[in-house]
């Protein structure tokens, strides 16, 4: 039977999501001491997050694009974010592009999400981005607006560099699938330091900023050796505009045991991230004891290194379930490993409910097509998309909630 405590302030959490939210003042400024992340007073914090995906970097498997153009068509399929507009643009010009694009993303999150984030006990979110955002009109204005909604509620933002220039691996959650020319040309590296010493001089002095997650997932690299060189360099980069700020570097699949010792690279105020995903799992018993092996991981590498860790995504798809992820998220807590899960909303065609979202379409919803909607279409379609217009997978949230009560 669940205590007393958590049901009731999940109970309260979900009647008023907004009480008090907007009155928080910025959250403390947050850095490194030995192994825990602290903030400016000195008092331990584990970041409690979920992943923003889909905002600024659309994936078609977990929204509800049409993907296959029309029979007879000569026009490509849509696999990632770059394909997705260059089709618009291509039928109705850069104009519509940019006006269906903001719709998309306003639909997709807006202000009163980080209400919901704060009701589910939240403290962090983590943000993908891509490079090409700043070449947008007003594109890095989008990253403001988040840091601002979260900071007013008392919630961290890790700025996640989801989609490296040239791409830092083949998949197309990097913006443009099968190009993976990151780490084999070095104009790509020097425009990641570019971006990486404007984006730490812009929050230099956002408090509501956690830190800066390098490359996500760049599984790219050679090796080892050849991905912490270039680490190395973007991490130089940050610290060429903020000296303060966390810095968070991802092992990109290599292996927790291969990532580097920071005293002796020098880095300071880092943090060490991986991503945990069971895609083999036949059982909850598999996801359990994968698991549970991997906050043991967790545990003898900060032992060893002494730096603080973050499990930056997570999800318990396949053959999860409430209960496992409970026993993972409690087993992080305990161990005081910060963590985010992927992600905080998906929508499909043809709808259903999984650990892959906090909030889902149940049923069918009319898909978004880039092929053959007019701008009017597209936009009323949009609609569809904010979250108030889905359903809360409430088994789930009220994993995190209890995890959040319990955290007090």
């Amino acid at each position: 039977m669940k205590t007393f405590l958590p049901c009731l302030l999940a109970l309260t959490a979900t009647l008023f999501p907004i009480a008090g939210a907007h009155a928080a003042a910025p959250p403390s400024m947050l850095h490194a001491e030995g192994d825990k992340i602290v903030d400016a007073k000195g008092r331990p914090i584990v970041l409690r997050g979920v992943n923003l995906g889909g905002w600024l970097v659309e994936e078609p498997w977990m929204q509800p694009f049409v993907t296959k153009p029309p029979v007879g068509s000569a026009e490509p399929p849509v696999q990632d974010h770059v394909t997705l507009w260059k089709t618009v643009e291509k039928r109705l010009g850069a104009d519509a592009k940019i006006k269906m694009r903001t719709a998309f993303r306003d639909a997709w999150l807006n202000e009163s999400d980080f209400d919901r984030i704060h009701a589910a006990g939240f403290n962090c979110v983590r943000l993908p981005f891509l490079a090409s955002l700043v070449d947008e009109p007003g594109g890095l204005d989008w990253l403001d607006r988040a840091v601002a909604w979260a900071g007013k509620r008392q919630i961290y933002v890790i700025l996640d560099l989801h989609g490296a220039p040239g791409g830092q691996s083949d998949q197309m959650h990097t913006g443009q699938a099968g190009v993976n020319q990151f780490f084999k040309d070095d104009k790509n590296v020097h425009a990641a330091e570019d971006l990486w010493t404007r984006l730490a001089r812009r929050f230099r002095k956002s408090s509501a900023v956690a830190g800066y997650d390098l490359v996500n997932e760049p599984m790219g690299a050679a090796n080892s050796a050849a991905l912490y060189v270039v680490q190395n360099d973007l991490y130089q980069a940050v610290r060429a505009g903020d000296p303060n700020h966390l810095v968070f570097v991802e092992d990109g699949y290599k292996g927790i045991k291969d990532m580097p010792d920071p005293s002796v690279l020098g880095w300071t105020n880092v943090v060490m991230s991986i991503h945990y995903y069971n895609f083999g799992a036949k059982t909850p018993e598999d996801q359990t004891k994968s698991s549970d092996g991997m906050v043991s991981d967790i545990r003898a590498e900060r032992e060893k290194r002494k730096v603080p860790y973050y499990l930056g995504e997570f999800c318990m798809e396949p053959h999860g379930t409430p209960e496992t992820l409970a026993r993972f998220v409690d087993a992080m807590q305990d161990q005081s490993i910060s963590w985010s899960s992927w992600t905080y909303k998906i929508t499909w065609v043809k709808g259903g409910q999984s650990q892959w979202g906090l909030y889902s379409n149940v049923k069918p919803i009319t898909p978004l097509d880039p092929f053959q909607d007019t701008q009017a279409q597209w936009i009323q379609k949009c609609s569809q998309l904010k979250t108030e217009n889905l359903d809360e997978y409430h088994n789930i949230t009220t994993v995190y909630r209890e995890a959040s009560a319990k955290s007090h």
